[in-house]
This record gives C-alpha cells, structure tokens and sequence, in this order.
C-alpha cells in the first residue's frame, strides 16, 4: 500500500508539471467516458435494471398470437384465460385511454387507465395515500372509485392530505377519490387517474373479435417457469379455438416477460448506441496512447537513470500505468459531470421514445461503472506505451546525454498503428451516421398523399357521459366543425377518428358482398377511419374515382364507404370497386348495413416509412351507428400561420361547450414529426458520436505529425540543406500523414461492408452497403486528415536548417 501511495504521489507530481499535457489527455478522456457513461446511465435504467414491481421477473404479459400482430386481447378471451390459467398467482386486466376532467378550473383531458381491483396487488404498490380498489368497486354497479397518481395529485389539487373521499368529474361522472399512488409509480405510461376495469368491460359487446386495447398482465406461481405458462397457455387458446371457431381460429397465446416487452422496441437502438460510444472511447483512448508514447520519447533518460539504480521493469511499467490510471480517473471525473450535464438535452432529444425516462440518473450503479470503465481505460490506452517505454538500451540512451532518445522505427510504427486505428473506427461511426441520417431523409422525403402546410390539428375527445346518445354527438360536432368553417383566415375545415401520419389507427374486420369467407382464415381486415365531409378536400387528398364524403351522407341517407387506392388494388384487383358493397364484420350479418363504394381516394401513409394499408373512410354520422364515435381530430387549412388560429379554434370550442377541453393542439408538421422522433433519436445521437469520432482522429493524427516534425527537425534540416525545396518537405510530411489515414480508411471500409449490416432494420430507402455513401465518407475522413496535416507540414517547410542542425 506504501508503494503505491508513493507511485500515486509521484504521479500527481508529474502530471502537475506538464499541464497543457495532462488538460488535453484528461479532456480527450472525458468526452470518451462522458460519452459511454451517458449511455449506460439509459441503458442501465432501461434493459439492465429490473421494473420497479415487487418480484418483477414473475410479471408476464398474457399476449394474444394472430396474424394482425396485435398483442391486446378480447374481453371474452380474458375472462376464460383468468378462470382457467393455473400458473399464475392472478391474471389482471387493464386499458388505457382518456377522461375528461371538468368542475372547478380548466377542462382538461388526462391520461387514463382501466385496472381491475388486483393489479395493485400483483405489482406489489400500495396507496401512498388512502387505498387502492376493493373487489366490490370493481363490479357492474360498483360505486364510481377513482385512484390518482402523485403527480396530478400535486398539480391539480396542491398535494391536500384531505383530498381522499372527494368528488371529481371525470367524463360527466362524479368519481370518488379513495388513493393517491406512491410519487415513484409509473406503470408503462404517464397515468394520471385510474378507475375500476370491470365496470366499463361489462359494457362491450359480446364478440370475441372486439379488441378495445385490454392487456392481461400476470403474475407467476413460485415455481411455475415462463416456458411452463406458456404451454399452458397455448393449450387454453386451443381450446378456445375449438370452442369458438368463429372467431378464435388463428388465435394463440403468449406469455412475455413484461420487462421484454416494454424494451424490445429500444434494445436494439441502445445496443446500436452501446457499440457507437465504445468506438468514441477507442479512439480517445489511441489518441492518449499516442500522447504518451510521445511523453515516453521525452523521459528515455529518466527510465534508464531509474533502471541504472536498480528499479526492475515490473516496477517501472507499474509506475507508468499508475500515471495513466490517474489520468484516467481525472478524465472519468469531468466525464462524470458531462454524462450528468448531457442526460437533460438527451432525453429531451429523445422526445418520448425511451420507455421508463423518469427513472434514467447518476445512481451508484453508473458512478460504478464510470470508476471501472476509468480503471480499465486507464491500463489499455497506458499498457503499450508503459512497454515501449521500458524496452530500451541502457547505454545508448545515457549517452545521449541532454538530447533524449530518438524513437526508432518501432516506436514510429505503433503510433502509425494507432492512428490508423482511430480512422478506422471514425470511418464505421461516420459510415453508420450517414446511412441513418439519408435513411431518415429519405424517411421524410417518402410522398404522404396529402399537402401537410396551413394545417392546424387539435384532438377532441367528448365525454361518453355527457354525449352518450348518438343525436347528441352529431349535434356537438357538426355545430363546431360549421362554426370554424367560419373563422376569418380558415379556408376549409374537416375531421376524422384518427389523423394520418399519427402511426395509430384500428384495423376492423370486413366482407365483401358475394364474396363471404369460406373459413375464419378468409376473414380479411382494413383500417378504419370515420370522417366528416370536406375532410379529403381539406387534407389535399387527391381523388381517384367517384366520389368524395359528402354532406348529404348522413345516419338516414344510404350506408356508402369511400376506400383507398391500396384497399382496391388488393381487393378488387383489375375490376371498378365503384358500386361494389362491403360490410363491417367478418362475416355477412343481416342486421348490419351494406355500404356501397361510392369513391377511391389516393393512399395517405399512416406513419412515415411506412408502406400503405388497405383503409376505409366512412361518413362519421354512419359509422357512429357501427361503432360509436367519441373522438374527432379536427383538421383546419389556413390562409396564413396556422398556429395563429389556435386561439380562435378554443374560443369555437368553448362557445358550444364550455366544459369540453381540445387537447394537443398542433401543426400537420409537428404531428408527422413525432412519429419519426425514434428514428431521428437514433440518426441526431450517432451523428453527434460520429463527429465526436472525426474530431479526436483529426486532433489524433496532428498530434502524431506535430510531433514527428518536432522529432524530425534535423533530419528535415539536412533535407533543405541538400536542396529539397518547400513544397518537397510539405509532400513528405502530408503524405506520411495519409498513408495512416488511408490504412485507416481501407481498414474502415472493410469493416463496414460488415458491421453495417446490423443497421439493416433501422435503415429505409437505402442500402447498409450503399456505396455512394461509402465514398463519400472515405472522401471526407481523407480530406480531414489532409486538413489536420497542413499546420503540421507547413511548419516543417519553415525549418532553418542552420539552427535545425546546431541542435544536431
């Protein structure tokens, strides 16, 4: 310990005397350890630690198995998985969604959930205040209970310890509050209330084909493995299928790790950033390496004055990485400050992609972990010059009296190894950058089939109990949609149940007059969307034949259905869909409309980067007789700004019913913008990572010219003396320079054709091998590295020889 003290105290002794030297190796180290333990801060929060649940790892998601990849499940299904299952120690149900909250203050639409009364239990979460859900409120008839989060709890009503046995008014509902949540609570979401599931299920109709977004989540028996619940499971959803036909054949189930399904949308994109900033830290770590071989060259005479005295080279080589562990621990340190600096503007960057957000920080875990990644930083880039530096001979280093060692050819040829490394690596960063940066601009440049500029879009979701009869909704909405058609600088105004470009939207059995399934593998599905008139005409949708949605299609004028360019290719292939009828549901009911196509549309993209679904548009008067409708996004095109109509749109709204909150009031372009808020995450990180990259090999290879120069001054002397001209010694040193850099380049290129291809599924409209990218790039890492070695050159063109050989 004695020795080691002593090597510490030295070390610091040193690294005190060379400050511009320890600033820029301590810096250079920080941005490569800031960089990694930024990222292990969200990795850690989000795949490596488990969910903030009692026993998480036994907390499954019960997800249903069918050809429309949807994971939710049917009312009916959950009732007979609960009441047969024999694995779990309960199977719980629950659905999100959104209330209205109205009374005293600003309306306000908050984010909901449905729960039954034993998904507290399961989780293991207790009421921070009052209680959660007894079984008795969580019936037909219970009495209206709600629970709220400590956040709106907070904000709504000022954190009043007498807010328990309150009324508020959720959906024109009084709502009891019985229970505030503990302010750690989130469960997949942002929650704000959360009322009794079963009471709203009994009210769902009795068909095992309507999937209104329930999840079944359960908890594992002691004992009972994944594998075993899951073909038990399966053997149930067999059943099922031979007990329903109809509607289970093709029906399976799954049992999924919750903690694997809240981060199998993001494991990928985080690995992917993993292996980025490993290669930043590589590359600092190269570029300190080459710093103290360089330092190394300088202190020949100290090691074989201390080698003369008798220290072994065990105990020299220790000294040394002793030096290099303390840089590193001093690098780490203000790494440490800008990980915790970084992690706010990250997350904003993220913009609600990373699932579990509120709980990514600097916690033991990542101080951990940015000691140790220091430690093992510190001996990788110190344990090759620490080597160099103590292979030497004794006797021709001390004569060389005050002028220092000459690094050989060896030495020269590590630090070559080393910056070619550097631009390797840079060449995969800025290679991996480029492609999901013209994959994301290529993302954005995709045709959405409508005109996206002057649109206003504000959601209106009305309350079911306020609006519960079908008159009443006609009424609250064609009298708004009239009202802003009025508005000065509105030129057009429409509505529909879901917006383009939104990534949401349901997709609803259908069939198809004449042409009914023949078994429940024929059923067929499209995307639905109810709409007013005008709203194709507002949005710049172009028509292809017929007909758009017009006024006169109301609840008492003939059921019609307007489809997509997509729907009819797919369905009605080489025939006029014009006139041809169509029916919701799977199979052809007496009681249920037939609708006649009456109009094909052009195809509106639901999600960027997505290629088109077959969808229907049905006038919303007639499709709130199908399915009732409780939500209308409403579209307006303007003449000017559309954010200035904002104001005018509220003050509409609150005309008609004071009571109603219009909730995410946007731009057409803010509402395409987040749904590419994940890929444009991934693109804007590995493109900072990457010009991160780019800069340290670009300093990397100006300090190993710099350097060489410096070494090189006699040498360079001589050449002038014996009649080489400047632009001959500029040619010498710049080529020096590239021929790293190209080493590096190749060495890049052909890692890349690789390595790239694990960006294949994060990748649209271009290749992972794309080679104009390539070129591109290896185009511009040569003219960088030609850059960082003009100052250098240029100086070694400005050398007098008389003074360059004095010193020999």
């Amino acid at each position: 310990m004695e020795t080691l003290l002593q090597d510490l105290r030295y070390a610091f002794r040193l690294l005190l005397k060379s400050p511009s030297f320890t600033a820029i190796a301590v810096l250079t180290l920080a941005l490569g350890i800031g960089a990694n333990t930024a990222i292990f801060s969200v990795v850690n929060a989000i795949l490596l630690r488990s969910l903030a649940f009692h026993d998480s790892s036994r907390i499954m998601l019960i997800a249903e198995k069918s050809k429309f990849a949807n994971p939710s499940v049917s009312y009916q299904n959950y009732i007979d998985w609960r009441d047969q299952s024999h694995s779990f120690d309960s199977v719980e149900a629950m659905r999100s969604s959104t209330i209205t909250l109205a009374g005293s203050g600003e309306p306000e639409r908050l984010n909901a959930r449905w729960v039954t009364a034993g998904l507290f239990p399961l989780l293991g979460v207790n009421a921070h205040l009052g209680r959660t859900f007894r079984a008795d409120e969580d019936r037909a008839g219970g009495s209206p209970s709600v629970v709220i989060s400590f956040g709106f709890w907070q904000r709504r009503f000022g954190s009043t310890p007498d807010i328990l046995g309150k009324s508020i008014d959720l959906d024109s509902v009084p709502y009891t509050v019985i229970g505030v949540l503990p302010r750690s609570f989130e469960f997949l979401r942002a929650d704000e209330v959360y009322l009794p599931f079963t009471p709203w299920a009994k009210t769902l109709p009795d068909d095992r084909n309507w999937h209104p977004g329930i999840f079944a989540i359960g908890r594992l028996k002691s004992g009972v493995s994944r594998e075993q619940a899951n073909t038990e499971m399966v053997a149930i959803a067999k059943r099922l299928e031979e007990q329903y036909p109809i509607y289970n054949t093709g029906t399976g189930a799954d049992v999924i790790p919750l903690q694997e399904q809240v981060v199998k949308n993001v494991r990928p994109a985080l690995i992917l950033l993993v292996g980025a900033v490993s290669f930043v830290l590589l590359i600092a770590c190269a570029n300190v390496a080459n710093l103290l071989l360089a330092r190394a060259a300088h202190r020949g005479r100290e090691v074989a004055i201390r080698t003369s005295m008798g220290a072994g080279r065990a105990r020299l080589i220790r000294q040394l990485l002793t030096e290099s562990v303390l840089l590193s621990l001093g690098g780490g340190l203000f790494g440490l400050l800008l990980a915790w600096a970084s992690l706010g503007p990250l997350l904003k960057i993220s913009a609600g992609t990373l699932p579990q957000a509120f709980t990514v920080g600097i916690d033991r875990s990542v101080l951990v972990f940015t000691i140790t990644i220091s430690v093992v930083t510190g001996i990788v880039f110190g344990i090759a010059p620490a080597l160099r530096a103590t292979r030497l001979d004794l006797r021709e280093t001390l004569n060389e009296g005050s002028r220092g060692s000459t690094p050989g050819p060896g030495h020269q040829r590590l630090r070559g190894a080393l910056i070619a490394s550097e631009f390797a690596l840079a060449m995969l960063l800025v290679v991996g950058a480029a492609l999901l940066l013209r994959s994301f601009s290529r993302m954005q440049d995709v045709s959405i089939g409508f005109l996206p500029d002057h649109l206003l879009v504000a959601d209106l979701p009305i309350s079911q109990g306020a609006y519960a009869k079908p008159e009443q909704r006609y009424a609250f909405f064609d009298r708004l949609v009239d009202r802003v058609r009025t508005l000065p600088g509105v030129r057009s105004v429409g509505a529909a149940s879901t917006l383009p470009v939104s990534g949401t939207g349901g997709l609803i059995h259908f069939n198809i007059y004449g042409r009914p399934p023949k078994t429940p593998h024929d059923y067929i599905a499209a995307g639905y969307r109810a709409v007013t008139a005008n709203y194709f005409e507002t949005l710049g949708v172009p028509l292809l034949q017929g007909r758009f949605i017009a006024p006169a299609d109301i609840e008492k004028a003939p059921s019609v259905v307007v489809i997509n360019a997509t729907m009819a290719r797919v369905y009605f292939p080489g025939a006029n869909p014009l006139g041809k009828r169509m029916q919701i549901g799977a199979t052809p009911e007496s009681e249920v409309p037939w609708m006649e196509i009456v109009g094909v549309v052009g195809d509106v993209t639901q999600g960027l980067g997505l290629d088109p679904k077959a969808e229907m548009y049905l006038p919303y008067h007639q499709g709130d007789q199908l399915l009732p409708v409780f939500q209308l996004s409403v579209v307006l095109r303007t003449a000017g700004d559309p954010r200035q109509q904002a104001a005018a749109l509220r003050a509409a709204l609150a005309e008609i019913d004071p009571n109603q909150p219009l909730v995410k009031v946007r731009t057409m372009e803010d509402n395409m913008a987040a749904t590419v808020a994940e890929p444009r995450f991934r693109a804007w990180l590995i493109g900072i990572f990457a010009g991160l990259a780019l800069l340290l090999a670009a300093v990397g290879i100006y300090g190993v010219m710099s350097y060489s120069v410096t070494q090189r001054t006699s040498e360079i002397g001589i050449r002038i003396t014996l009649g080489a001209q400047p632009q001959d010694v500029f040619r010498i040193v710049v080529g020096e320079g590239l021929r790293f850099a190209l080493i590096g380049v190749a060495l890049g290129v052909a890692g890349g054709l690789a390595l790239t291809r694990l960006l294949n599924s994060f990748l649209y409209g271009v290749s992972a091998t794309d080679p104009l990218t390539f070129a591109g790039v290896a185009v511009l890492l040569i003219l960088v590295s030609a850059a960082a070695c003009f100052f250098p050159a240029r100086r070694a063109t400005r050398v007098d020889p008389i003074i360059a050989l004095r010193y020999e």
